[in-house]
């Protein structure tokens, strides 16, 4: 499941996030993601794993480590 993460500012010193509905597939996200970004919004995509960006896609760090250590804690 992903969903979309909007940050935009509304006047004030925080940006404002709001999390967008969750969606079946990457695509549909993707595309949602893509059309906010069009009308100026910052909008990434975000997996029930957490956050997933352009550094993810492309083979970055996906926190997949960290989150091993710490089940591996528990």
């Amino acid at each position: 499941m992903y969903r979309v993460v909007t940050q935009y500012r509304n006047g004030s010193t925080r940006p404002v996030i709001e999390r967008g509905p969750w969606h079946a597939t990457r695509k549909l996200a993707e595309e949602w993601a893509e059309t906010l970004r069009n009308h100026g919004y910052t909008a990434y995509v975000e997996s029930q794993n957490g956050l997933i960006d352009a550094g993810t896609a492309a083979g970055g760090n996906d926190n997949s480590d960290l989150m091993s250590a710490l089940a591996s804690m528990a």
